[in-house]
Formats: C-alpha cells, sequence, structure tokens
C-alpha cells in the first residue's frame, strides 16, 4: 500500500471505525487510541486485499478486536454518562441523538450488530464473517437487538 493509498483508506474510515471502537469503548479517548492504533497495524501490513469491501472489513475487524484489548488492558475503566457523550457525538440531530443514547445502552455486540447493520449497510452473512460468528448467530443478535432497542424507545416515549 503506498502513502497515497494509506492516506486516502484514512480519510474514507476514520469517522466509521472511530463509531465501532465508541459503541466498545464508551469513551473518546480510549476511541481515538484503537482506531490510531489499527491505522498503524495497517499501514505496517503486508497483506494484500482484494478489494475496497476487504478493506473495510478488516479494518471493522481490527478495530473490534483492539478495542477489547483496550477494555480488557484497563482494569480502571471508568463508567461516563451515557447522554453526554450522545450529546457529543450528535449535537445537533435531537432524534438521532436519543436512538444512539439508547443503542449505547445495549451491549457492545448487540450495538455494533446493529450499527453495521443498519449505518454500514452490511448483510448479516457479511457481519458473521466479520465477527467470526454463524449467519444464524448474528440474525439471532439482530433480532434481540431489536426487541431490546424497541422496548428502551418505547418506555422513554411512555415517559
Amino acid at each position: 500500500m503506498t502513502d497515497l493509498e494509506f492516506e486516502s483508506t484514512v480519510k474514507r474510515y476514520i469517522s466509521m471505525l472511530y463509531r465501532v471502537a465508541f459503541n466498545y469503548l464508551k469513551n473518546k479517548e480510549d476511541s481515538k487510541d484503537s482506531v490510531q492504533n489499527v491505522f498503524i497495524r495497517l499501514y505496517h501490513c503486508r497483506k494484500n486485499f482484494k478489494s475496497e469491501e476487504h478493506i473495510k472489513a478488516w479494518l471493522i475487524r481490527v478495530t473490534i478486536n483492539e478495542s477489547k484489548r483496550i477494555l480488557s488492558n484497563n482494569k480502571k475503566h471508568s463508567t461516563i454518562d451515557i447522554e453526554k457523550v450522545a450529546n457529543e457525538l450528535y449535537s445537533d440531530e435531537t432524534e438521532q441523538r436519543d436512538f444512539s443514547i439508547e443503542l449505547m445502552k445495549l451491549n457492545p455486540t448487540y450495538s455494533t450488530v446493529l450499527y453495521l447493520f443498519y449505518y454500514e449497510g452490511y448483510k448479516a452473512e457479511e457481519i458473521a464473517k466479520m465477527l467470526s460468528k454463524t449467519t444464524a448467530s448474528v440474525n439471532m443478535i439482530l433480532s434481540r437487538a431489536r426487541k431490546q432497542l424497541k422496548e428502551r424507545l418505547k418506555e422513554d416515549n411512555d415517559e
């Protein structure tokens, strides 16, 4: 990968990878560190990617693994106010922010699968390959995540 190709790849995927990392870490600084580590790995990677989708899938998988590594190494990981975080990410779009607040309250596996499915447009089969799961498992996660999200949104509307 040339320096120009690397720079183009970083520009294309940095915000998406940040959101994937943030689904796990719920922390701006850790998410930035995760993405930075992923791009360092890409820069030093000697892998020949078959297509743009292959690069994207590889980046997502490595981001998830790096985020999990940061979580496991960070024994004193502090909790933060989800609403404050959503306000920082989506300061202008109220409805988007409310949805994101509820999405971040879900288990990271659920929120990541929902994010990849709805925001990035991946099919269940593609997500399954990225996460090393079966398609049936991803479909079950999607079903459970939708149900939990629907219940959370309904509770908020009832209040």
